[in-house]
């Protein structure tokens, strides 16, 4: 009886081992983990940062080597000129403990040199403003990674070469800013993938060539600044459909 009732109580401490352990991994009803910021994504935003040598503005964000911490994850507005460098990350994933950066804002800071490729793993993107720097070289083939984007604009940089097919994967777009810009080649036919794009302003952006007839099928297009531009051919008569078309430059 009594080798019995010692196993028996052997049990408890094991079993509260077990439960404490699984309190640890957030488990249990009363944890009190704060958010991380995904770790694969914590490493690609630092490793472009120090690559364009920028940081961000010390009592922000990135409070205490935690990236989506401070300004990332309260109500400051990610357009708040004060703020720059600046990310917003979502941090409802697995249950309140990994965050997701959603936007990212590198605008008019004298940034120099190509776009990491580190960039274009940042998934959860659905906002990006690289605008206003002097960004080089071409727009690569791994921004089609970006399936949740919603606002993109790398306008006022020196980028060159063809835009690629693959930002026709970018079907979530509402406002895509792709000049002034150095680019060269047409106007990818994929763009006409977009189909809940309403702004696209391509003014200055060095792309020639005819609209190509998938562009037709952009029914929610509200502005189209297409400017200084080298377009060839006639305005397509499919623009007379764009019901929800306001503003058209073609000066």
């Amino acid at each position: 009886m009594v080798q019995g009732l010692s196993k028996s109580f052997l049990l408890i401490p094991l079993f509260t081992v077990c439960f404490l352990s699984l309190a640890c991994l957030g488990v249990g009803p009363n944890r009190s983990d704060q958010p991380i910021t995904d770790p694969d994504e914590a490493r690609a935003l630092n490793s472009f940062f120090n690559q364009w040598d920028i940081e961000a503005k010390s009592g922000q964000w990135n409070l205490s080597g935690e990236p989506c911490s401070g300004a990332a994850i309260d109500s400051t507005n990610f357009e708040n000129s004060a703020y720059n460098p600046f990310i917003k990350c979502d941090c409802s994933y697995t249950n309140g403990l990994l965050c997701h950066i959603t936007h990212l804002k590198v605008y008019a800071l004298n940034v120099v040199g190509p776009i990491p490729e580190e960039l274009w793993t940042l998934t959860y993107l659905k906002n990006l403003n690289l605008a206003g720097n002097f960004l080089t070289g071409p727009l690569s083939p791994s921004i089609g990674s970006l399936a949740r984007i919603q606002y993109l604009r790398v306008g006022t940089n020196a980028l060159s070469g063809q835009l690629p097919k693959e930002m026709g994967q970018l079907t979530n777009l509402l406002s895509l800013s792709l000049g002034p810009n150095n680019f060269s080649g047409p106007l990818p036919a994929e763009l006409g993938n977009l189909l809940l794009l309403e702004r696209l302003y391509i003014d200055s952006s060095g792309v020639r060539g005819e609209i190509p007839p998938t562009y037709a099928q952009m029914q929610n297009l509200n502005t189209l600044w297409a400017s200084d531009i080298k377009l060839t051919g006639m305005i397509p008569e499919f623009i007379g459909n764009w019901q929800k078309l306001k503003i058209l430059l073609f000066v």
